[in-house]
């Protein structure tokens, strides 16, 4: 399974989202199966609205598991620890979607106002 963990800006387009999808999923050359994000971007129409156009899962992970992928994020930033409490939150969504032996293929990209983090779940290269 192949997840991508995303955080964003607040009031971010359909289109940057799946743009930043695209381009993720170009770069690491996967197949994204499903979206996930933390607790705190549950509101982002956005999201739902790309998950829903590409026909895939949108997840929104139980906030006790964002917290314990937080430590596994290969991205240090201030600023995503200030507003989510994870210092990467698209990092931690990803390996919080997939459990504890999700690993992170790269670290987060940063496309416009969106951050995408690919996980798998460790049955893929």
């Amino acid at each position: 399974m192949i997840v991508a963990g995303i955080g964003c800006r607040k009031g971010v387009s359909v289109e940057a989202v799946m743009a930043a999808l695209d381009e993720a999923a170009r770069q690491h050359k996967v197949n994204i199966d499903f979206i996930a994000t933390a607790p705190l971007k549950a509101d982002e129409p956005a999201l739902l609205e790309a998950a829903t156009i590409r026909n895939m899962a949108f997840v929104v992970v139980a906030q006790a598991d964002f917290e314990q992928a937080a430590s596994r994020t290969l991205t240090r930033s201030a600023v995503s620890e200030a507003h989510s409490g994870s210092p990467s939150l698209s990092e931690a969504s990803a390996l919080a979607a997939l459990g504890p032996g999700s690993r992170l293929i790269a670290p987060r990209m940063v496309i416009n106002e969106i951050t995408v983090a690919i996980a798998t779940s460790g049955d893929q290269e």
